[in-house]
């Protein structure tokens, strides 16, 4: 299984309105259709080299790829849990 997914989004998360890294967005959407990001407030990173907290996936990343796959229809909802059984039906009990 891949690192845990944050609860929430981070305080300076670029999905949070008025985040000083709004700007970049639309590179992190197109780069979250690749892969799962990871949140810049945890582990190292360029822009917190160290920050002392475990690394956790981005919450505003992962909200915005259930909105996503959920439009397409690919999830039945957008919410971890649904991402979770899609995850089982596409790969059987094989880790992440």
């Amino acid at each position: 299984m891949s690192q845990p997914v944050n609860k929430e989004m981070c305080a300076t998360c670029p999905w949070r309105e008025g985040s000083p890294y709004a700007h970049l967005r639309g590179y992190l959407e197109t780069a979250s259709l690749k892969t799962s990001r990871l949140c810049h407030s945890t582990g190292s990173n360029a822009i917190n080299e160290n920050t002392g907290k475990p690394e956790r996936l981005c919450r505003g990343s992962r909200n915005f790829q259930l909105n996503l796959f959920y439009r397409i229809g690919f999830l039945k909802k957008p919410t971890d849990k649904c991402w979770e059984q899609k995850w089982k039906e596409q790969n059987g009990n094989r880790k992440r």
